[in-house]
């Protein structure tokens, strides 16, 4: 499974940087029907950086990252750069986002620079992406050079359209309602990027009646999704993470539940009495189910 990413900017650490060439790139507003996700402003400690750690977007159709200088150095000739990195889903495949090669682009308090980011799908169902922009004023014409010592605050904006809702027919006014297993925080179990396919993240994710992916069934002792069953990978024991496994009703993919705790207690004893456990009460969407010792606690109640 992939790590949580922190995207980290490769331009050297000196005061100077030189490179081979300028291009512009300036376009002034936000994405048609974009919505913001998060933003960020440069920081005090390193003033001509600003930096958004990883975002899951669900079901973009289009990401755009939107630099906007809020005061400059007064002297002109400021440029940004702007970086990312990620991947997309789609279907149970993972893709990387492509980076273009790095570009100064100048800007100006009159007008924001909009670069948008090429998505490997035309539709995917998530993509995690983290990114960087970072000031720079020119100082030489001759090469050209550009410094980071440079003053001024900007933001950089993460932004995306999300997939158009479907028309609803005539005959419902709303999109059909999934039964639910919620557990901690108000996070509901959610089947990473709606896939089918063996070895999927098994994960949370904010409940939502409308998503899919979040549609299971539990039936003859198996929690269901997409024709497959939620699996102790292995049968490794505590700590193992849970994934999406062809069905064949072995002890690793077995449970028990009684809505008088709310657990879901792992048939196979091989490692003594383990329970679908949100690891570390986490309320973070993306975080992936392991299998524990079972305490009775509030990270393994599930209803």
């Amino acid at each position: 499974m992939r790590k949580s990413r922190r995207l980290v900017a490769s331009l050297a650490a000196s005061a100077l940087v030189a490179v081979g060439g300028v291009a512009g790139g300036v376009a002034a507003g936000l994405v048609a029907n974009a919505s913001v996700l998060t933003t960020c402003d440069s920081s005090t400690a390193v003033p001509h950086v600003c930096q958004i750690d990883t975002q899951a977007i669900k079901g973009p159709t289009a990401i755009t990252l939107v630099v906007t200088l809020k005061s400059g150095d007064g002297k002109g000739d400021q440029y940004v750069t702007v970086r990312w990195q990620g991947d997309c889903t789609q279907g149970g495949n993972e893709t990387a986002i492509s980076v273009p090669p790095n570009t100064f682009r100048p800007i100006g308090t009159a007008a924001a620079v909009s670069v948008n980011v090429a998505l490997p799908y035309a539709n995917p169902d998530y993509c995690y992406i983290s990114a960087t922009a970072e000031l720079f004023a020119l100082v030489s014409s001759t090469g050209p050079i550009y410094t980071t010592n440079t003053t001024g605050s900007f933001q950089l904006a993460l932004d995306y359209t999300p997939a158009a809702s479907p028309t609803p027919s005539s005959s419902s006014s709303s999109p059909p309602s999934v039964p639910l297993i919620r557990g901690y925080a108000g996070k509901c179990l959610d089947d990473k990027g709606n896939s089918s396919a063996n070895r999927t993240a098994v994960i949370l994710w904010t409940c939502n009646s409308a998503d899919s992916a979040q549609g299971w069934k539990f039936t003859n002792g198996e929690l269901q999704h997409n024709g497959k069953c939620a699996n102790d990978q292995g049968n490794g024991g505590s700590g193992t993470r849970v994934i999406l496994w062809s069905c064949h009703g072995s002890p690793n993919e077995k449970w028990s539940h009684t809505s008088s705790d709310g657990e879901f207690v792992l048939s196979s004893t091989a490692h003594g009495l383990l329970c679908l456990s949100d690891p570390g009460y986490s309320k973070a969407n993306r975080t992936q189910l392991i299998v524990s010792a079972c305490h009775n606690t509030s990270n393994q109640h599930w209803t």
